[in-house]
């Protein structure tokens, strides 16, 4: 069945949601080209159906009113994202909170925490509709989430901030990246250019410090010696929660990471009431 046939078939149906529905979903977002597919499920009026939250895109943005047209830069990076389920869903969804946290004070458009509230939009969306499965809901979440922390990455973050950021979004920061990667619709090749690159370069920052993490650790090796005399801690279970307090310390770039043991120990007694010592 073609795509065109299939919206055509879709059209009438009770406003729950069918398997065959969540097939032609799945079938027009992992296509080769997913933004023409969108448009039709638009024009045929499915799209305001079942996701009403991406069907106001449409229309917002755009010639004389100060910001892009959304459901065209929408439709674009939703292409340009790499055909796997919750990239092409968060891509979907990544800006629709823009329409509800627009806004022009002091002449300048700003759209605060619109990340925030897409994510919500997204899980509320796809709960309803049940357009796909828990995992893909939670990986897409993840990203849509997290999208701005990493479109936010410039070149002279230290590297306690890159290491906290790799962290911090764990097995979800190489889908965020993809998506980032994807959401540039400029047609100016220079700011694509740089685009890429800043984000390149990030991915392979946050490479680099975890090998070297992994073969160096952030902690130097008599660092427990030196707590034990400092603190009259006893080698114990709360001598490794200190330490483990520690690495959490580095991780949420409190503290700077492969420094000498009195390094350590001088922050521990600067902020005993947090260690308890």
């Amino acid at each position: 069945m073609t795509l065109q046939k299939a919206v055509l078939a879709s059209e009438g149906r009770p406003g729950s949601i069918q398997g065959s529905e969540r097939d032609l979903w799945t079938r027009v977002l992992m296509g080769k080209h997913p933004d023409e597919g969108l448009e039709v499920l638009q024009q045929a009026r499915i799209l305001e159906r079942t996701l009403p939250e991406v069907q106001a895109m449409v229309g917002f943005g755009g010639h004389g009113q100060g910001h892009k047209d959304l459901w065209a830069h929408t439709k674009q990076v939703v292409k340009q994202t790499k055909a796997q389920p919750s990239l092409r869903w968060a891509a979907l969804f990544h800006d629709v909170g823009k329409v509800s946290t627009f806004s022009r004070a002091g002449g300048k458009v700003s759209f605060h925490k619109h990340e925030f509230v897409s994510a919500t939009m997204l899980r509320r969306a796809l709960t309803r509709t049940a357009l796909v499965e828990r995992d893909v809901l939670q990986e897409a979440l993840a990203v849509v989430r997290n999208l701005g922390l990493v479109e936010a990455y410039q070149s002279d973050w230290t590297d306690s901030a890159v290491r906290r950021l790799h962290k911090e979004l764990g097995e979800h920061f190489e889908r965020v990246l993809l998506v980032a990667r994807a959401d540039i619709t400029t047609k100016h090749a220079h700011k694509r250019e740089k685009h890429h690159e800043r984000l390149h370069e990030l991915g392979e920052r946050a490479k680099r410090i975890a090998e070297h993490d992994a073969i160096v650790p952030p902690l130097p090796k008599g660092l427990g010696d030196a707590l034990m005399a400092a603190f009259g801690i006893p080698p114990s279970k709360r001598l490794g929660d200190l330490k483990a307090a520690l690495e959490k310390a580095v991780g949420e770039g409190r503290i700077e990471a492969h420094r000498e043991a009195p390094y350590y120990v001088e922050f521990v007694s600067t902020h005993r009431g947090d260690f308890g010592v």
